[in-house]
């Protein structure tokens, strides 16, 4: 009796690491990761959430002015792109549906003996452009991300 106890209890502490491990690579497999994040409040208050989840990028949240983007889904088209010179880089992914584009962008520059560091929105539509620049509250990964 003493024995099958104990085997018992050596096969459950055995066990319990494969179950362990099982479900913690199934949550980070779900689990969608914030690349880009960026609220402003000018020219009109923007709140914007970019996720990664599964090398698949959505535009989580997108409000303008307390108004949100109906139906995210609708998105056709992702690219990133990214731009780099000596002591400067940008990085960034442009959301395409229909003739409209959403763009946000990581900017970092050591140039003329300054940092710069800025993330930014742009949304053109019908050849006009609006722009923010997010508030220290945004960042970016845009930059871990390869070209695709």
């Amino acid at each position: 009796m003493k024995n099958m106890t104990k085997s018992k209890l050596s096969n459950a502490l055995w066990v319990l690491p494969l179950f362990l491990v099982a479900s913690c690579s199934a949550s980070q497999r779900d689990e969608a990761e914030i690349i880009f994040k960026c609220h402003a409040e000018q020219p009109k208050s923007i709140d914007v959430v970019i996720n990664k989840m599964d090398n698949t990028f959505k535009l989580e949240q997108f409000n303008i002015a307390s108004s949100k983007l109906a139906n995210t889904t609708l998105i056709s088209d992702v690219s990133k792109s990214s731009f780099h010179r000596s002591l400067a880089t940008e990085h960034s992914i442009t959301f395409t549906h229909g003739d409209s584009e959403v763009i946000v962008s990581d900017y970092y520059s050591e140039e003329l003996n300054m940092i710069t560091k800025e993330t930014s929105v742009t949304i053109q539509k019908n050849g006009k452009k609006e722009y923010w620049l997010c508030d220290d509250s945004g960042f970016s990964k845009l930059g871990s991300i390869e070209d695709f």
